[in-house]
């Protein structure tokens, strides 16, 4: 039978080494390198955020402080409630005037009748949006003044009065239109203390004063 006789001890071999002094060495300065390098990417990073954030937060100050002045400058919010009230006591002093008118016109006979025709004209014809404060009338001249919420129903209803048999040989002109609550207005107040609230509450209102003028020198009295 062969035998095989191992003459080799193991022990007396070199041992074999994976990793050497100088490999660790190595391996740890590489990883020392990168970790620095991590470490001032991660700096640089934050401190860019860091720019980058108060430089959003001084945007959001200034614009915060921009909304803040205007709505500083926004007028105070009106109470619907209350700006319906003005405009239904503003509709009922409407309605007072025009049963005054009618009544007025019904009341006057004989010498009269003329009057009473120009009443129950002027209160057919007045627009709901506006109303009358004061009417004058003298032979020759008619005077009105008032109030409206639409400057553009006065022309309509100015040149149908104007119209009419009544006024023949007279054109009514607007002498006057100016808003109410206007800086540096003097426009005559209607006779109505709702306007004068409707107009301090922020609704537009119109003060007009129109007089009756010969048909040859209405345009030089419109200029």
């Amino acid at each position: 039978m062969a035998q095989q006789i191992n003459l080799l001890t193991p022990i007396l071999l070199a041992p074999r080494r994976h990793f050497s002094a100088l490999t660790l060495l190595q391996a740890s300065a590489l990883l020392l390198a990168v970790g620095l390098v991590t470490a001032l990417w991660l700096q640089q990073r934050d401190r860019a955020a860091d720019v980058e954030h108060q430089a959003l937060l001084a945007r959001y100050a200034a614009e915060r402080q921009q909304l803040t002045a205007a709505r500083a400058s926004l007028p105070a919010p009106q109470d619907a409630g209350t700006l319906q009230q003005q405009l239904q006591a503003l509709e009922a002093g409407n309605a007072q005037r025009r049963a005054l008118l009618h009544s007025l016109a019904g009341s006057d006979t004989g010498a009269g009748q003329r009057h009473s025709e120009l009443l129950a004209l002027v209160a057919r014809t007045l627009p709901a949006s506006a109303w009358l404060g004061e009417l004058r009338y003298a032979p020759g001249r008619l005077e009105l003044s008032g109030g409206t919420l639409n400057t553009a129903v006065l022309r309509p209803w100015l040149a149908q009065l104007s119209a009419h048999p009544l006024l023949t040989g007279q054109q009514l002109t607007a002498l006057r239109v100016e808003r109410l609550g206007a800086p540096g207005g003097d426009a005559d107040r209607p006779l109505l203390p709702a306007a004068d609230r409707l107009a301090q509450s922020g609704v537009p209102v119109w003060a007009y004063r129109v007089v009756s003028a010969p048909a040859g020198g209405a345009s030089e009295a419109a200029r």
